[in-house]
């Protein structure tokens, strides 16, 4: 369900079987993409992204990469100057960037190959 990657509840692990949560699976090594649009322009400068991952127990791991994107009115581009990208079990993503003024705003995640990948929340500042 889409709809839990902004339901506002944060899980106490990458696999805590109670919070809900957002998968692509069974796709697998794909690129794939969440986004949030708002109704005006809005100002963000960064975003704490909760992973899923169920090894042990299913075909979702945590990200092979990711990029946030914004959109500029015309095209997508990718935000300036992020701080580490990097995807660790049990450790929310929390990212900042230069500010952006946008309407839509989008995380495009790599599959990683031969598995899926999820999140629990997703959230902007």
């Amino acid at each position: 369900d889409p709809e839990a990657i902004k339901d506002q509840l944060v899980p106490v692990s990458s696999n805590d079987g109670l919070t809900p949560y957002f998968h692509w699976w069974p796709k697998k090594g794909t690129t794939e993409w969440v986004q949030y649009h708002f109704p005006g322009s809005s100002l963000v400068s960064g975003v704490t992204v909760h992973w899923y991952d169920d090894t042990g127990e299913g075909e979702c791991r945590l990200p092979a990469s990711w990029e946030i994107q914004y959109h500029d009115g015309t095209s997508w581009r990718p935000v300036a100057h992020p701080s580490s990208m990097d995807c660790v079990l049990n450790v929310p993503s929390h990212v900042t960037f230069d500010p952006v003024e946008t309407t839509d705003i989008r995380l495009m995640i790599t599959l990683p190959s031969g598995f899926s990948s999820g999140m629990y929340e997703w959230s902007l500042e």
